[in-house]
């Protein structure tokens, strides 16, 4: 949205809590503001993303296994009692410890592609995180949710939600909201201040939306005679008081209130909050151990917890309306990856090391499903990939975390060169 866009839009919201302070009638102002909420997300794609911190084994969506399906191939080591299994394009590695896999592709893999092979160009977490959220090493560069969720086409009150995961805001943190409920309620209606070593009384209603109103308009003021950094503040400081005001106006249509643990019930809040219009981009953490050096025993246990959470999700998202579209299955992208691979080998601890190749799982909204894209040789190595076709190509480029990262923003209608320039996308991941 451009400046002028987001001017016009708060001045009208200014003059709407000016006159509802004056009147006494300030529950027009909360019908105002959820209005414009349900207008809000029209057009806009959203985007769930989830990342297991730690370095995930790519293994499970890129399986290793000679022609009978049971045996790995030379070179690569796979999970004890684990074998082939497929379903259409698609293959992962099965096991009495993932069949929630078995269930989640058989239902959904039609909308399902998985990434193999992706290069995130380092073997390290910290420096792999940054990669494979940002495509760079910039420190100044946004993930790719952030860039997103601030480039929707209108103002969502939590932009970006960030119940737990990495972040990178660069310079768009007023598009970042940390999630949970709780103490960000709190924050907003005062009411944390009872909380404090010295506590201070909760203003009334009418005197909080009058004092709104007045922080507006010096706001709005003190904007348009500002340039450079001093404007952009003004105007940051400007959004959050909108996002603010909505949110408490909105919080028990949300379940704002309430405090979401574990990745499902997140991720359903999510999609709530999606529905609303409130929130267009969310990152959660997958959990569980995924530094797998010394052991790897509990990867099937963690997968078939993500992909039974997963199933549950698409269900859901089949069952719910959405704000633009029949289902909010067709408004909304999932993401799954994490910032690194582990060898193909075995160590002496029977776990895996860090390795620069790693596999994602892309699916939903907008999305080539039934597609298997790019791919390792039989040393988890990445192949020259055909970006148009998707598969192996020795005349293709070797597909990196920046070339899915502009992928991603192509998808949401953000042109990818804005933020890295020449790099080119992935087309054959997109239903277009």
């Amino acid at each position: 949205m451009s400046r002028l866009d987001l001017t016009l839009t708060r001045r009208r919201l200014i003059q709407a809590a000016a006159a509802c302070a004056g009147i006494g009638m300030l529950g027009s102002m909360d019908a105002l503001l959820a209005q414009q909420a349900r207008a809000s997300a029209r057009g806009d794609r959203k985007f769930l993303f989830f990342f297991a911190s730690g370095g995930w084994d790519a293994t499970p969506l890129d399986p290793k296994f000679d022609v009978d399906g049971f045996s790995p191939v030379d070179g690569t080591d796979m999970d004890p009692e684990t074998s082939l299994a497929s379903a259409g394009n698609l293959s992962w590695s099965t096991g009495p410890d993932r069949r929630n896999m078995d269930v989640f592709f058989g239902r959904w893999g039609r909308r399902c592609a998985i990434l193999r092979g992706v290069n995130v160009h380092t073997a390290g977490h910290e420096s792999g995180t940054q990669w494979m959220m940002t495509g760079t090493t910039a420190s100044e560069r946004p993930d790719w949710p952030t860039i997103i969720a601030a480039n929707g086409t209108v103002d969502y009150p939590m932009p970006h939600l960030v119940f737990s995961g990495p972040a990178y805001p660069g310079p768009l943190g007023a598009a970042v909201v940390r999630g949970g409920g709780g103490s960000l309620l709190q924050l907003i209606d005062g009411s944390y201040n009872t909380r404090v070593d010295r506590p201070s009384p909760n203003l009334s209603q009418p005197a909080d939306s009058m004092m709104d109103a007045a922080l507006f308009r010096r706001a709005g003021r003190l904007s348009a005679r500002l340039d450079g950094q001093g404007r952009d503040r003004m105007e940051d400081l400007l959004g959050n008081l909108e996002r603010s005001m909505e949110l408490e106006g909105r919080r028990f249509e949300a379940g704002l209130s309430q405090q979401a643990r574990g990745l499902l019930a997140q991720a359903q809040m999510s999609l709530e909050l999606m529905r609303l219009g409130l929130t267009r981009t969310a990152m959660i953490r997958i959990p569980g151990g995924w530094d797998t050096h010394g052991g790897n025993q509990n990867v099937g246990v963690q997968m078939d917890a993500f992909f039974g959470a997963l199933d549950s999700l698409f269900e859901r998202m089949d069952r719910t309306p959405g704000s633009s579209a029949t289902r909010l299955s067709q408004e909304v992208t999932v993401v799954a990856t994490s910032e690194l691979g582990r060898t193909p080998r075995f160590n002496g601890s029977r776990g895996r090391d860090h390795w620069p190749y790693t596999s994602m799982l892309v699916a939903g909204s907008g999305i080539a499903g039934d597609r298997v894209i790019g791919a390792t040789n039989d040393r988890f190595i990445s192949l020259p990939t055909d970006f148009s076709s998707g598969q192996p190509n020795d005349a293709g480029d070797i597909m990196g975390v920046e070339n899915v990262g502009v992928t991603l923003l192509r998808l949401a209608g953000i042109n990818g060169d804005r933020w890295l320039p020449g790099v080119p996308t992935v087309p054959a991941l997109l239903r277009e």
